[in-house]
Parts: structure tokens; C-alpha cells; sequence
């Protein structure tokens, strides 16, 4: 799991509406599956004070395609733009760029996604950068009860996108908005599952086991030892008997 928790400066309070915006809570999160055949790294987006996050996934073909979420606060400026765009570039600018997949909430309420513009300067900025940058938003639907389209998809890869659909109202937990789903078509392998001797403690004789715990003379095992020393005999010892049950 990959977090970002939210700060001051990524979710600065409303001076006209103080109590708008909570102090504690908010963030973004990736969770990456642990059956999955890749290495997941966290992608460094440096003094980014966006609340953007972006996790590098390389699948066993040498393949690398970036998963990043973002949350954008409405009443935010052209500082916040910079911000966000800056880390895009960081990602996308290479010789060989990976496959990127962008959502998040970035409160672009009055963008009109069929013809790509806004009637608000710095939404219409937002749009230009997506563009320069060659990332196309796939989300047409509303998401949000009000009807407006505030999560979006962003991707250089289209082709990967499956399964596209914006799910019910409070299908997945309570909110405002509508949950986005979709799948990205790739070719990952599962990681074979190790086999665990896993102890049934239902069936424990416990009795046997503290007659035999009893039998240590653990005053004198842990006399001279500290916490740390004490603890690797207190361990073993337990482990021994455990198969005994």
C-alpha cells in the first residue's frame, strides 16, 4: 500500500469557508495486489505540493507502466497546475515513457470533455496540459450527484483501457460521488502461493502445554538477560512445543 496524506499545502483551507475543508484525514492510497508478478516502486515526484501520488509497476516482460492517482482542491491556482504538470512531465518526459494511468477527483466542474473546454481559465489550463502532454481522459459520464464529471481517467495509452463504467451511487462506500472502474488490459502472472503449516489451536491440548511451560525454569533462563535477549529463548521455547500439541 502507497499512501499520501494530505497536508496545508495541498488542501489549504477556504478562507471564505473555514470549516469547508477538515484539517485531519483526506490523502490518496494505491494498493497493489501481493499476488501479482511485479515490482512496485513509489515514483519520486519531488517538492510536488500537489496531493498526487504515482507508483511504477514493472511486469516480468521489462515493461513499466506508472499507476498515479490525484486530488485537486476546486478553488486551487496556476500554482497547483504548475505543480501537478511539473510531476506529469517528470514521468512522461523520457526517452521511452511508460504507460500512465491517471485518476483522481480534479474538480474540473464546468469542463465539457466532448469538445475539451472550459469557460474557466485555469480548468481550460488543465485541459491544454493534458493535451500537450498526450493524455487523453476517457471518463464521459457524470460522477458526482450534482451531475458534474469531477473524476477522471487520464492515459497515453488508450488501448489498454477495458470495462470502462461509472458504478452506482454508494455501491462501493457512502460519498458524493460515483466510483469509477475500469481494467487495464496487460499481461501479469500471479505469483505461485507458498504452502503454510498452519496450527489448528482449536484442537490444542492446552493443558499438556502449560504443564510443560511449567517445567522451565524461567527465572533463571531470563535472569541476566535483557528484553531483547529474553525474547529469542521465550520464542524458541514455544515454537518447540507448539508441533507437540
Amino acid at each position: 500500500v502507497f499512501r499520501l496524506d494530505r497536508s496545508s499545502k495541498s488542501h489549504p483551507p477556504d478562507p471564505s469557508d473555514p470549516k469547508k475543508f477538515r484539517k485531519n484525514g483526506g490523502g490518496v492510497l494505491i494498493g497493489v495486489r501481493v499476488d501479482l508478478n511485479v515490482i512496485s516502486k513509489k515514483v519520486s515526484l519531488s517538492n510536488c505540493p500537489a496531493e498526487m501520488l504515482a507508483v511504477q509497476l514493472t511486469l516480468e516482460n521489462g515493461m513499466k507502466c506508472v499507476i498515479s492517482t490525484c486530488y485537486r482542491v476546486g478553488t486551487l491556482g496556476m500554482y497547483n497546475h504548475d505543480s501537478v504538470v511539473r510531476s506529469l512531465r517528470s514521468i512522461l518526459c523520457k526517452k521511452k515513457p511508460p504507460k500512465v494511468f491517471l485518476v483522481g477527483d480534479f474538480n474540473l466542474s464546468r469542463v465539457s470533455w466532448t469538445d475539451m473546454s472550459s469557460p474557466v481559465s485555469i480548468e481550460q489550463a488543465f485541459v491544454d496540459s493534458f493535451n500537450e502532454l498526450g493524455l487523453k481522459q476517457l471518463v464521459d459520464n457524470p460522477t458526482h450527484i450534482k451531475g458534474n464529471t469531477l473524476d477522471i481517467l487520464l492515459t497515453n495509452h488508450e488501448a489498454a483501457i477495458n470495462n470502462l463504467s461509472i458504478l452506482d451511487h454508494d455501491s462501493v462506500c457512502k460519498s458524493d460521488h460515483f466510483p469509477v472502474q475500469f481494467d487495464i488490459r496487460c499481461n501479469v502472472k500471479r505469483k505461485r502461493s507458498t504452502k503454510r503449516k498452519c496450527y489448528n489451536f482449536k484442537r490444542a491440548n492446552w493443558d499438556a502445554l502449560n504443564n510443560d511451560l511449567l517445567q522451565v525454569n524461567w527465572n533463571a533462563l531470563f535472569r541476566t538477560r535483557d528484553i531483547d535477549q529474553c525474547w529469542n529463548p521465550g520464542r524458541n521455547g514455544h515454537s518447540a512445543l507448539i508441533p507437540l500439541l
